[in-house]
């Protein structure tokens, strides 16, 4: 039977006893705030802080200006350089400011204080749309993206489902049935001679990302790895997410009116918008259907979407909606990482090769809930590539009191971005920064392995999934999706990159591969 919703204060709770940093907050948070409240009175004004002035930035943005061709993570470590690891960048036309950090202290008192519902700012255009939008359906959830008591109360509707360990096993043969049809993909799409896939590989990687989720989110597959001309309705969908995060980013990131007068770009953004929500709520009120027709099912073992839905039937679409929108373009970068990783370290790809084949020896064997759980190796490739490749440049939170970040007032509200995944390759927490060494991530470790942590004490640097009650509801389904990805790839090819992997990337809110991923795929021999 579906188990109700832990009431908040439990949920949260919960989640925070899970986390050792988290327990360190709740021991000491009366006196740490009252030393926060002693450092206020002899703290310098928030409008002190060191930054670009708003004509600047405006100058900046525009034609020939010296941030029009950035992208996120070289606009981050230019104004570091320029105004130092704390900063004030302010906002235009109703946007908020933010203060932006690189100093992991800062980090710590930030999630230290952001209260039982922290508010995580950045979703503004979805806001927005969906509080504005004619028909009203969003005005008593706007799901995800939404702050406050509101947001409290979704999470804790969605995190029994979405969370608990129980629920991975439904979706585990699912997602190995998507993935099978991916590795056939590989083997229908890469040439004869060179072994290499088109340099378009990543729509394959995206439409893999895309089903795995919806086999999650919508209760079914939608065909586009295996017939994707016959089924335009899945396309659509795909081809919208896509308009979504690209408008999504400029509407964010940019200077833009558009809460007063509907730009362009906001226009495109609404449109997309717009169908998301209509193929949504159509492949939602099919699988409402198909499981009013299934006989009741008792057992505990009814499909996400089913419990979902159990709760409430609005909730069950906008939640499906968001996990599409946020779940399909970081997968497929993160994926993308790992398997540059694997083609340049060919070293590291035969050893995880032999962890696995000793559990699974042959391609054709299917994974076993247990089996994903005692993989070491697999999970700390997976977490090295991620440290190498991060998917986003770091967490954006309001403040949840008035704190004081390097000797400034930073008042209860303000929008602090911290930058944590730009210091993944700096030495003084990860020495030997620059070298893959999944070995780093082994709770076993000895003799050299031992230093390659040394220099991480703090666990606020190395956030994939971000931290505390405001954590990716969708990282379990990630986590299975990229580990049965990876243990399919290595056990059925030797994979390969043979062109220059400078700058794969482009990092807007997410670092997207901007080159063609031309991996050549050559069969494992049994």
């Amino acid at each position: 039977m579906y188990r109700r919703p832990m009431k908040l204060a439990q949920s949260v709770a919960y989640r925070c006893r899970s986390t050792a940093a988290a327990v360190k907050m709740n021991a000491g948070e009366n006196s740490y705030m009252q030393q926060i409240k002693s450092e206020w009175q002899t703290a310098k004004s928030f409008t002190d802080l060191p930054g670009p002035s708003r004509w600047q930035v405006l100058r900046g943005f525009l034609k020939g200006g010296q941030y029009t061709n950035l992208d996120m993570r070289e606009l981050m470590l230019l104004l570091r350089k320029q105004y130092g690891d704390t900063f004030l960048m302010p906002g235009f036309f109703g946007m908020a400011d933010n203060v932006v950090t690189f100093n992991v202290e800062n980090f710590e008192r930030a999630f230290r204080t952001e209260g039982i519902w922290p508010e995580r700012p950045g979703s503004d255009a979805v806001v927005h749309y969906r509080q504005n939008r004619p028909d009203g359906f969003f005005k008593d959830c706007i799901g995800l993206f939404s702050t406050g008591e509101d947001w409290g109360n979704l999470r804790s509707k969605a995190n029994p489902v979405l969370m608990q360990q129980r629920n991975s096993a439904l979706y585990l043969q699912p997602m190995q049935r998507v993935n099978q049809q991916f590795i056939q993909r590989i083997r229908d799409i890469r040439d004869e001679q060179t072994q290499e896939v088109p340099g378009n590989f990543l729509r394959d990687i995206n439409h893999l990302t895309f089903e795995s989720i919806a086999v999650v989110a919508l209760d079914r597959e939608l065909g586009l790895l295996r017939h994707a001309e016959q089924a335009p309705k899945a396309q659509k969908l795909f081809n919208n997410l896509q308009i979504f995060m690209q408008a999504f980013y400029e509407l964010t990131i940019m200077p833009s009116i558009y809460k007063y007068v509907p730009t362009p770009t906001y226009k495109r953004f609404s449109t997309a918008m717009d169908e998301i929500f209509d193929v949504c709520s159509f492949y939602v009120n099919e699988a409402i259907e198909r499981i009013e027709q299934k006989p009741a099912d008792d057992s505990g073992n009814q499909s996400v979407l089913e419990q979902l839905l159990r709760v409430d039937r609005k909730f069950a679409t906008v939640m499906s909606m968001d996990m599409l929108m946020g779940g399909v373009d970081t997968t497929s970068s993160a994926l993308t990482g790992i398997m540059l990783c694997l083609a340049q370290f060919p070293e590291k790809q035969a050893k995880l090769r032999a962890e696995i084949l000793a559990k699974l020896p042959q391609p054709t064997d299917e994974f076993a809930f247990n089996d994903m759980k005692s993989l070491p190796y697999l999970r700390a490739f997976i977490k090295e590539s991620m440290r190498r490749y991060p998917v986003i440049f770091g967490n954006l939170r309001a403040a949840g009191a008035d704190i004081v970040l390097e000797g400034y007032r930073i008042p209860k509200g303000t929008r602090v971005l911290m930058n944590s995944n730009l210091l993944l390759d700096e030495e003084r927490y990860y020495p030997q920064a620059k070298e893959f060494l999944p070995e780093r991530w082994l709770r076993e470790q000895s003799g050299e392995s031992e230093k390659l942590v040394a220099g991480n004490p703090s666990p606020f640097i190395y956030l994939p999934f971000g931290f505390g009650p405001r954590m990716c509801v969708g990282k379990r389904i990630v986590d299975m999706e990229m580990e049965i990805t990876v243990s399919n790839l290595v056990r059925n090819f030797n994979v390969e990159y043979k062109y220059p992997t400078e700058k794969v990337f482009r990092s807007t809110f997410i670092n997207s591969p901007v080159v063609p991923l031309k991996f050549k795929f050559t069969d494992i021999k049994y």
